[in-house]
């Protein structure tokens, strides 16, 4: 019925969505005691690249025969020899208590027209021929709820290259790009002045977290090249709080008369888009994209970084010595290390040192810098398509962002002179889709991808260099 009603029309098609928001069916798994059969789907994410089917089953005493996806189109379809499995615990019979059972995970065909179906059907098949229905809880009509269901769907420790690209990679990346088209426009709030003709625009996107701001803005403000020169752009990417941070904006703006310029996304973008818009907005020739929780030790940074753009040396991006809050160094530029899989990683030079550690305090080209605190041209930033947005969440960008300048025989340089402190992932801690899920492993396999072949002649030569056909 849902079927008929959705083909109809797009009004028919919003009808069947709300009438399986109002009325869902009753989720229906397979109970069983100690020794009994018992299974359930925990997650069916109807995606136009496949159904991401997650659950669990207890087999006890050998029983289980298959796992079938039903549709009103086609005979059932067997989902057993496409299962991976691994390990996981579920509620016992007794309050507190935990059993072993069998998880697994597939992506099964979406069935035509069946993306918006938010409760999939499906049966356990046991020896005996008997078959029992599995019907899951109704699953997120939000793409970006369906997103962070996607990414916790399966623990992380039981997430290897095959699970990924296989199962969870093909139904994040449908999901994610549904976030993105329904983002909607920003809207702009000026507090103050801003100058008619800046330098450099600092563009800073904020997250939840304003426990720095106020820190923030006074360094900005006791800054004499900034407030003579540079325009400061905030991104708000959680818009609930648009109210609170107008307030807090207004306020700070009574006490050092530094305008701002407040952005305000309609819906949660992720770090990419937000900067993205960001620089739409501003008007200066130089960009500064920089951290909410970044803090600088003393004034001039912004201007000493902008100086260094360009000329002979070709300097296409610049970031500064990061520090945490202990003076230790968190980053003093980007390099690209392999892991036991065959991932690139980003790491950071002499992470963790004291700060006057001598090779920190040596200007030199790296492969990539921090997106914490970076600097590069407007001109730059637009000719390779700024921030690329189909990382999750906010993760890889900045490196991806340095390599793709560097296919513009553009140098990255680290600047060891300029000091600013750097309170490590603040924000991001407070992103439930990153501290739970599988979001860092799908970002680095994308960006492993991408930028294999760039990373591997970069580390072996020293910087990188262009290869013939890279994806920018």
């Amino acid at each position: 019925m849902l079927r008929e009603i959705a083909k109809r029309s797009a009004a028919g098609s919003a009808y069947a969505l709300e009438l399986q928001l109002r009325f869902p069916l009753r989720p229906r798994r397979l109970s069983g005691n100690l020794t009994a059969p018992s299974a359930e789907i925990v997650s069916a994410l109807a995606t136009s690249a496949g159904t991401l089917v997650t659950g669990w089953y207890r087999d006890p005493v050998n029983l289980f025969a298959g796992i079938e996806a039903s549709g009103p189109e086609i005979e059932p379809l067997d989902l057993t020899k496409a299962l991976f499995t691994f390990p996981v615990e579920v509620a016992g019979p007794t309050k507190g208590s935990r059993l072993t059972a069998t998880g697994f995970a597939v992506l099964a065909p979406t069935g035509r027209g069946a993306e918006q179906n938010l409760q999939p059907r499906f049966h356990l098949r046991l020896k005996s021929g008997a078959r029992h229905s599995l019907v899951p809880h109704p699953q997120p009509a939000d793409p970006a709820q369906a997103r962070a269901t996607a990414l916790r769907a399966i623990p992380a420790q039981h997430v290897d290259q095959s699970i990924l690209m296989q199962v969870l990679r093909p139904a994040i990346a449908d999901l994610h790009a549904q976030v993105g088209n329904q983002i909607g426009r920003h809207t702009i709030r000026r507090i103050g002045f801003s100058h008619r003709c800046p330098k450099a625009s600092m563009i800073i996107p904020l997250y939840r977290n304003l426990e720095f701001l106020r820190f923030q803005i006074a360094a900005f403000a006791t800054d004499p090249w900034i407030r003579a020169n540079a325009e400061l752009v905030y991104v708000l990417d959680s818009p609930e709080q648009a109210q609170e941070v107008e307030h807090l904006l207004g306020g700070l703006h009574l006490i050092y008369g530094l305008p701002v310029i407040l952005v305000v996304m309609e819906r949660n973008g992720g770090y990419a888009r937000a900067n993205n818009v960001g620089v739409s907005v501003a008007r200066g020739d130089v960009l500064a994209l920089v951290n909410s929780d970044i803090i600088p030790v003393s004034p001039g940074w912004l201007e000493a970084m902008a100086s260094r753009l360009n000329g002979r040396r070709r300097i296409g991006a610049v970031g500064p010595k990061l520090l945490f809050e202990d003076g230790s160094i968190q980053h003093a530029g980007m390099y690209f290390s392999q892991d036991h899989r065959g991932y690139w990683l980003n790491q950071h030079f002499h992470k963790g040192m004291p700060r006057d550690y001598a090779p920190a305090c040596e200007e030199r080209v790296v492969p990539a810098v921090t997106g914490a605190c970076l600097v590069t041209t407007r001109a730059l930033f637009e000719s390779v398509g700024g921030f690329t947005e189909d990382y999750v969440v906010g993760d890889y960008e900045d490196s991806d962002l340095c390599l793709k300048i560097t296919m513009t025989e553009r140098k990255i340089a680290y600047a060891p002179d300029i000091e600013l402190y750097h309170l490590e992932r603040k924000s991001m801690s407070l992103n439930s889709e990153y501290m739970r899920g599988i979001a860092w492993q799908y970002n680095c396999a994308l960006h492993t991808e991408r930028w294999r072949d760039v990373m591997i002649a970069a580390m072996q030569t020293g910087r990188p260099r262009k290869i013939r056909n890279a994806a920018i």
